[in-house]
């Protein structure tokens, strides 16, 4: 567990308190699901059920409600909100939130939200829904178990179509003052997701996805994009780094046991550069900013947020090696590569060793790639 204990040591250097003590960043474990039809009947009440699920298991952390305003949470008022949501017709737009935080000004340990879609601008909007979870939950076997358990869990209630999973800085309700302290982690660490507006990028992500995490979560129709589930599994057959685990419309590609945050002096996260190499494609081409404008300092702008959406498209900066090799050609760096041209290719080869080429191949040449272990 030595990732878990190199997370641990710099935890709290990403969590931020103001002078009375009061939490306002925090390192949070998070899931975001973007789905369709949100404004159905149907789908509502998947969605309350998750409420419920997630009341039900973490409750005793729970302290507030936000629909509207924030208020005291109790059974009761769960039972009302989820009854306003459920009579509400296909054009009304709802949102609800439970948080373990005191009040809006506070950054939440747990919590889980969501805000949907109308029917009307279902051609232009998706809805979401997301949870929020302590990131020490990655120290145990049952704690990455409940994680990935709801993370399954909400892909198959709400029939996800895309989203991602994995570290990400955790702001106040009331945000806007701590913008920039998102932006500044998110320049250190890129394994860090900014996900504090996401209520504005269910707008963009209709026909794309917002890209890499340590687990992205691809539903069927992009899975068709990227050729199929038997292609998807292929070009990571080689490696011993990348797990895929299928929900009942879609994938969850989890890019190592463990997610990274990717500091700068160490490069991007091999695993979250291979993953996003596969589904570079489909990400959304031209978004928006990130950030809307702060009088409070420097936030995600235009260009900013163009190269934080393409921060794993440079191979990590810690490798000099190339990527990609042809057989017969010396292995430029010991250490293990993996082809697409054979099923459990994955092998380590010394500095100089020549790689080996496999006939009979419906892949063509056999190509080699680096995957970044050594």
């Amino acid at each position: 567990m030595i990732e878990f204990e190199k997370l641990a040591a710099m935890a709290p250097d990403l969590c931020f308190e103001l002078p009375d003590s009061t939490p306002v960043v925090k390192l949070g474990l998070i899931a975001t699901i973007f789905f369709k039809e949100g404004y159905t009947a149907e789908k509502k009440l998947k969605v309350m059920e998750c409420f419920r699920a997630f009341h039900d298991e973490f409750g005793k952390h729970l302290r507030g409600q936000l629909q509207d305003k924030y208020k005291k949470l109790t059974p009761e008022t769960l039972d009302k909100a989820a009854a306003k949501i459920l009579a509400l017709g296909g054009n009304d737009r709802y949102e609800l939130q439970l948080t373990s935080a005191a009040s809006t000004k506070e950054a939440e340990t747990y919590g889980i939200s969501t805000l949907n879609s109308y029917e009307l601008h279902e051609d232009s909007a998706r809805s979401y829904i997301k949870i929020v979870l302590p990131w020490d939950l990655l120290q145990t076997d049952a704690g990455r178990s409940r994680y990935n358990y709801w993370v399954t869990y909400l892909c198959n209630q709400v029939n996800a179509d895309h989203g991602y999973g994995g570290l990400s800085t955790i702001l106040p309700f009331d945000f806007d003052s701590y913008l920039p302290i998102e932006f500044e982690l998110a320049q250190k660490y890129s394994g860090l997701e900014v996900d504090s507006m996401v209520h504005s990028l269910a707008l963009e992500l209709v026909d794309y996805i917002k890209g890499v995490n340590w687990q992205t979560i691809l539903g069927t129709s992009f899975v068709r994009s990227l050729g199929g589930e038997d292609v998807v599994r292929h070009a990571f057959s080689g490696r011993g780094d990348i797990d895929i685990k299928a929900y009942d419309d879609g994938l969850i590609i989890q890019a190592g046991s463990l997610p990274e945050l990717g500091e700068l002096h160490e490069g991007a996260p091999a695993a979250y550069v291979a993953v996003n190499r596969l589904v570079k494609s489909i990400r959304i081409p031209e978004p928006d900013q990130l950030h809307q404008y702060s009088p409070y300092g420097n936030c995600f702008e235009e260009d900013n947020t163009a190269l934080w959406y393409s921060r794993f498209d440079r191979e990590d900066s810690s490798h000099t090696t190339p990527s990609r090799i042809e057989a017969g050609q010396p292995c430029s760096v010991a250490g293990y590569w993996f082809s697409p041209a054979q099923s459990d290719s994955r092998r380590y080869f010394n500095q100089g060793e020549i790689l080996p080429s496999f006939s009979g191949s419906n892949w063509g040449d056999t190509l080699w790639y680096w995957s970044g272990e050594k």
